[in-house]
């Protein structure tokens, strides 16, 4: 590998948490970011159906905030399917069932190239958020999310790069949606995943990780009653992870921004596009840009 002759210890450093990266890099969503407008209150008894594509690319890779490498290429197109069921509770209240499949490829090149390629399905989310209507006239509203990620994905431990990661998780969300007008809104979302064991991590070794945390924050403009515009930033950090018990020094510190267009072609149909990339990495590949698009139905 050829690595940024800058920093004479980057070889090395890259090298010691190679295998972590990968676990880093095959993420296909990260946690589950939000876009601006996904915690308002949906009616009950209704269908949703929406399908994610996600393309990004990477090329610079950070350890300890120190750029270790300007040829770490990693191309990822992930596609996602989710269904959303959203059941009545209280006259304010509703549960919102979730199923999201992720699934697609990575593609490596450059100094990643030692990880491979990598395709198929990652694991299974189902999740179940419980959403308060804050205020009926404003539409104001408050939710508690739980995901958890089941082992179902793609996985063979005698490689590097996989789209599935061998272990359970669990995410909890929180989201507050405040409307000052018409016109503008604040999407503000904080969540904490937790990590079960990989134990077959690089075939033998044990991968564990830390907590990993997140926040999110979209202002929304309603152009129309049809069209919406949204800025987001976001930051997400923790995820210090352990292979067999020896901490890698991999802490996350990830900043990034997304900038978002929604509109409803019609009473049943959405669509979104999303542009983004990161803004500050300490550890990891840094997304030099990242293309979002989604359908919604629904039925």
């Amino acid at each position: 590998m050829k690595f940024s002759k800058r920093h004479p210890a980057a070889s090395l450093a890259v090298a010691s948490i190679v295998g972590t990266l990968a676990s880093l890099v095959a993420t296909p969503a990260r946690a589950l970011e939000v876009t601006a407008g996904d915690y308002e209150v949906y009616p009950a008894g209704v269908n949703i159906g929406l399908l994610y594509y996600q393309h990004a690319d990477r090329s610079d890779l950070y350890v300890n905030g120190t750029k270790a490498s300007s040829d770490f290429k990693v191309k990822s197109d992930i596609g996602l399917l989710r269904y959303i069921r959203p059941m009545k509770l209280t006259d304010t209240a509703t549960l919102d069932i979730n199923l999201i499949l992720p699934f697609g490829k990575l593609k490596t090149g450059g100094d990643a190239a030692v990880l491979g390629d990598a395709s198929g399905v990652a694991d299974l989310i189902v999740g179940a958020p419980v959403k308060f209507l804050l205020d009926p006239a404003t539409k104001d509203a408050f939710s508690v999310g739980t995901f958890l990620f089941l082992p179902t994905g793609s996985y063979d431990e005698t490689k590097p790069l996989n789209l599935g990661e061998h272990r359970w998780k669990a995410l909890v969300q929180l989201a507050y949606v405040k409307h000052f007008d018409a016109t503008w809104a604040l999407d503000l979302v904080g969540d904490v995943q937790v990590h079960g064991k990989n134990n077959k991590f690089q075939g033998t070794s044990t991968l564990e990780q830390d907590p990993r945390f997140e926040v999110q924050g979209h202002l929304r403009y309603n152009l129309s009653p049809a069209t919406a515009l949204s800025v987001g930033l976001g930051h997400y950090g923790g995820a210090e992870s352990k292979v067999n018990g020896v901490a890698q020094d991999d802490k996350l510190s990830t900043t990034y921004g997304r900038l978002t267009a929604t509109h409803w072609a019609s009473q049943t149909l959405q669509l979104q596009v999303q542009l983004g990339k990161d803004i500050s990495v300490k550890n990891g590949p840094k997304e030099s840009s990242r293309l979002n698009l989604r359908v919604g139905t629904i039925f």
